[in-house]
């Protein structure tokens, strides 16, 4: 397990310790002002930090799949509060299979196993801003091929 930030900071993964990768990413999230999301996963911690930032005045645009986006409409008490819509985008594409998030500062990218399920112990996280830039541009990749979600429907 590593991570990539700047070329100078590589955490590995110790067989001895078990390894949280959401004591990296959680603080990380919490201080954004910006989220662009493209995911077919959910992880909780992420999304109750996200929730909380947007509450606080952070904007989210986020690209999911059909089946994540009924999830969510049981599931989280931001999307169904109608005094936030105004700071959240959601769209609906169903050919993702990975977990993007990129925040102001930072890229986390967790890529797919060979069953299709995102890898979540072995995360590409980076601050350097040709890899959050990169991110940017994936992210409006799959926005463009996408549908938008009516968060009044929540």
């Amino acid at each position: 397990m590593g991570v990539v930030d700047e070329g100078r900071m590589i955490i590995e993964k110790d067989p001895a310790m078990p390894f949280q990768m959401q004591e990296i990413i959680i603080p990380i999230l919490s201080q954004a002002k910006h989220f662009l999301v493209a995911s077919s996963t959910m992880i909780p911690d992420q999304q109750l930090t996200v929730a909380n930032a947007v509450r606080e005045g952070t904007r989210l645009q986020a690209v999911t799949t059909a089946r994540i986006i009924q999830k969510l409409s049981l599931r989280s008490h931001a999307l169904k509060d109608d005094s936030l819509h105004g700071r959240m985008e959601l769209h609906c594409h169903n050919n993702i299979n990975m977990h993007l998030i990129v925040a102001d500062s930072h890229l986390f990218l967790a890529l797919p196993r060979q069953d299709g399920t995102a890898d979540m112990e072995n995360i590409i996280i980076s601050r350097e801003e040709a890899a959050v830039e990169w991110g940017r541009m994936l992210f409006y990749y799959f926005l463009s091929g996408s549908e938008k979600v009516d968060l009044a429907t929540f």
